[in-house]
């Protein structure tokens, strides 16, 4: 008797997982159909890069970006950022930035001119200066001005010195809680702001390096950090930065 009742509470287990299951696989068909994933996949990037959706993730740009002081949200155009993802080291990409250095500044352009909103209108026109400088051959002066207004912008975001250290001093224990507990697109924008914060003591004879740093920037004045590579990078980070600012103050008057 005992095993009777053994047999039939197996099978009706047995049956009953069979159906759950089959449920389950048609609850979850239209999550798993390619072409909602492809639009799942697509919203999480940033809008410059959504129509390479077949190209790159959400997660390869968070890679990129973790250990990269160049901005991808909003710019460069969407051809540029594949160039740099797929670019192998430092290196590489620092010649994506020389190579389409031209498109670059115009893409920030393009970005600044959209950025209509009162709150951002002074750090815009110290953009449009510093673009005029660029295209009159003054980089050095321009990434100086780019450099100064990227400290503005962050201290307006973050006024709190606490919070706002989290942000300008990049250790090197791994992302700080105050990024790592942001969405997706909101530490798209400020993790190259993080990288590109990395320490620099220039009296404790640390070397002044190549790629866009601002702590060099403003403690090391020196031909091997004002370049033109820098001075674009710098345009892109407060481009991206002033993009973002005047997206959430144009939402919240919506």
């Amino acid at each position: 008797m005992t095993t009777l009742i053994s047999s039939e509470l197996s099978a009706t287990i047995q049956a009953m997982t069979r159906q759950w299951s089959d449920d389950l696989r048609r609850s979850l068909r239209p999550l798993l159909d390619p072409e909602v994933l492809r639009t799942f996949q697509r919203n999480f990037l940033p809008s410059n890069l959504r129509d390479y959706v077949d190209e790159v993730s959400a997660h390869q740009v968070y890679e990129f970006l973790q250990q990269e002081g160049i901005p991808l949200y909003l710019v460069p155009r969407g051809a540029t950022a594949v160039r740099l993802l797929r670019a192998g080291d430092r290196q590489a990409r620092r010649k994506v930035l020389s190579d389409r250095y031209s498109s670059i500044v115009e893409d920030c352009e393009s970005v600044l001119d959209g950025a209509q909103h009162p709150a951002v209108s002074e750090e815009v026109a110290f953009m449009r200066d510093g673009i005029g400088a660029m295209r009159a051959g003054h980089t050095k002066s321009a990434q100086a001005l780019f450099t100064v207004t990227l400290d503005s912008l962050i201290s307006r975001f973050y006024p709190d010195r606490h919070a706002r250290t989290q942000i300008t001093v990049r250790q090197s224990a791994g992302i700080p809680d105050i990024i790592d507990s942001m969405g997706v697109h909101q530490a798209f924008v400020w993790l190259p702001v993080w990288n590109a914060h990395e320490q620099f003591w220039k009296e404790k004879g640390d070397e002044i390096p190549h790629h866009y740093s601002r702590h060099a920037s403003v403690h090391g004045v020196s031909k091997r950090q004002f370049s033109k590579r820098n001075c674009v990078q710098a345009l892109m980070l407060v481009t991206s930065l002033i993009g973002y600012a005047d997206d959430l103050v144009s939402r919240e008057r919506d």
